[in-house]
């Protein structure tokens, strides 16, 4: 069972088909002339799938893949409400950290080399969404402290080091456990069997680290995004590490934001409102037209961040 069975390497699709039924797809020279791109033999590149969709058909047709989508199963999953929430932030500790933002911000719109102001930029931005984490992360620990006190399973994410720190620090008497970057695959999978066992309510995820978790969907009654990603697929990610099939109960997705920082400019690239919203934020597959819009819209709003940073050094 995969939620990717098809992804880059044709050699891993091989392997994995070859092991269910023997040769099902012939032998692996065969596999890769018929259906991987040419041009040699143990790159990435050459074993590359030609065109994953003919042979998802494929697999499908001869009755060697059954495929469900999300879609097909929805009906028979519990309802996920999403919530955005307003939490203060600590007004001292943002002015101190956005420093170094706005000192690269106005730097960075004095160059003339288009790709070092590019870089500039990218970090000023980076710097204040960081500061705007960390000044948030307080009232994102109290947020989630009074959930798991009603006795709520949660999962919290959260994107840099310094803000899971915070919030590890500050829950530490719930016991959290963690799955981000710092952690072993062995560590990421004793974290899923404590939650799983009950042995702790609360366990933080890298927000770009959620793919392919699976079990904790059985306990989980909240997920809490304590930052924000310029991406809605991202998030749609997420949540689904909880909105999955084992779901027992409804689920609530907050979303807490801040009005300082990058929060507003990331809301209105998400299109979510301080209320409870619903749509598809990220729940189709985005196409290539999409992505290239989505891409287009944040840096838009980047820009504003940006336009904020230059005018604080005013």
């Amino acid at each position: 069972m995969s939620g990717t069975p098809i992804y880059n390497r044709g050699s891993e699709i091989w392997n994995v088909m070859n092991v269910l039924e023997y040769h099902c797809l012939g032998d692996k020279d065969s596999f890769r002339r018929e259906w991987c791109v040419q041009g040699g033999s143990t790159t990435s590149s050459s074993e590359s799938v030609r065109d994953p969709k003919l042979l998802n058909a494929h697999l499908r047709r001869e009755g060697l893949m059954i495929r469900r989508l999300k879609s097909d199963v929805l009906k028979d999953l519990p309802a996920k409400r999403r919530i955005v929430q307003l939490v203060d932030s600590d007004d001292r500790v943002f002015n101190e950290l956005v420093a170094k933002a706005v000192v690269l911000a106005k730097e960075s719109a004095e160059l003339k080399d288009a790709l070092a102001r590019g870089r500039s930029e990218l970090e000023a931005i980076n710097e204040t969404r960081q500061a705007t984490g960390i000044a948030k992360a307080p009232a994102a620990a109290a947020f989630v402290r009074s959930l798991l006190e009603a006795e709520q399973p949660t999962i919290i994410f959260a994107h840099h080091h310094a803000v899971q720190d915070i919030l590890l620090d500050l829950l530490k008497d719930f016991n959290p456990v963690c799955i981000t970057g710092r952690q072993t695959k062995e560590e990421k999978w004793q974290a899923i069997e404590d939650f799983k066992l009950a042995k702790t309510n609360l366990v933080l995820i890298g927000l770009r680290a959620a793919t392919g978790i699976d079990g904790l969907q059985g306990r989980v009654k909240a997920v809490v995004m304590a930052e924000l990603d310029w991406s809605p697929a991202v998030h749609s990610q997420a949540e689904d590490r909880g909105h999955r099939d084992g779901l027992l109960d409804s689920l609530l997705c907050y979303y807490l934001v801040s009005e300082q920082g990058t929060d507003p400019e990331m809301q209105e690239a998400l299109g979510i409102k301080v209320s409870q919203f619903v749509g598809l934020m990220g729940d189709v597959q985005e196409t290539e037209e999409d992505q290239a819009l989505a891409v287009q819209a944040s840096t838009q709003y980047m820009q504003k961040v940006l336009v904020k940073l230059r005018a604080r050094a005013a």
